[in-house]
Parts: structure tokens; C-alpha cells; sequence
């Protein structure tokens, strides 16, 4: 079954240029994968600038809590410099779900940036509450919390 969901964030007085790297880069990917409360055990696969491959862990939570599934995650990420936009293309638990997560960039007219997502994915019916519910909490709370990035910003 298919699902999508999405959040933005504005970033003030972070340049769109910084945010941008910050949030695409394989410098910062696993700060960035690290935001989510539920990711854990992460590596970098490969590196080729703009396309760079990793993995994680999720850990999340069925049947009230009752059932703990530790969901192995490999993405790839590629970024457009040019159109200022990330994509993130993910293979979860052996194909059992797939996500494509699209991140844009604006610049706000304070000299901020405005971040935005939007998911699109596939599972199978039994995991549809849990990706629609944990899996949009989790990029709302993750997004939250991108300003802790950029610190320096906010002093």
C-alpha cells in the first residue's frame, strides 16, 4: 500500500547555501540520521560526492510497544546542487519498504531557508499504521530539530 506525508521547517538567518550542505552532505549525513530518535548503528557505504550510500538501523514499535522490530535501512542520496534538492531513495528491511524522500530548499526573505519534505513510499498493509503514524512523528520530531545544526545561527 502506498503512503505519503511531509513537514517543513524554516531555518532563520541560516543561508540557503549552509543549510544545504549541512543537510545533504556526506560530512553531516549521519548528524542528520542521527536527529531521528529511532535510527541507531549507522555506516557510510560510499561516497562519490553528490551521491553518497549509507545504512541504519530503525528501531521501532508494534502492537502498542509490545513487539520491538529492528528495521535495517540502505539508502542512496543524491543531490542537485543546482536545484537545490536532495533525494533519498531507501530500501527497508529487504525491500519490505520502500521510501523516496524528496528535501528542497528556498531561500526566506530574511536571509533564512526554508527546508521542505515530502515521502512517498510503499509497504505492505500490515505495516501502513505504523509507517504513516511513527514514520511521520519521526520526520517532524527529526526536522525539529535540524536547527541544532547550526548553533552558531541562533547565538
Amino acid at each position: 500500500m502506498k503512503f505519503d506525508f511531509g513537514h517543513e521547517i524554516v531555518l532563520p538567518s541560516v543561508p540557503i547555501d549552509v543549510a544545504f550542505e549541512r543537510l545533504t552532505s556526506a560530512s553531516y549525513v549521519e548528524q542528520v540520521v542521527r536527529l531521528s530518535d529511532l535510527a541507531d548503528e549507522f555506516e557510510l557505504i560510499s561516497n562519490e560526492g553528490d551521491v553518497i550510500r549509507y545504512q541504519f538501523v530503525e528501531n521501532i514499535s508494534m502492537m502498542g510497544g509490545l513487539i520491538k522490530k529492528r528495521l535495517p535501512i540502505i539508502v542512496k542520496q543524491t543531490r542537485d546542487r543546482n536545484k537545490m534538492t536532495l533525494l533519498y531513495e531507501s530500501d527497508v528491511d529487504k525491500g519490505t519498504v520502500t521510501i523516496i524522500k524528496c528535501r528542497s530548499f528556498t531561500p526566506t526573505e530574511d536571509g533564512g531557508t526554508l527546508v521542505s519534505e515530502t515521502v512517498d513510499g510503499e509497504c505492505p498493509m500490515l505495516y501502513q499504521p505504523i509507517t504513516k503514524r511513527q514514520g511521520h512523528n519521526a520526520l517532524i520530531e527529526g526536522m525539529n530539530k535540524y536547527p541544532t545544526l547550526f548553533k552558531e545561527f541562533y547565538i
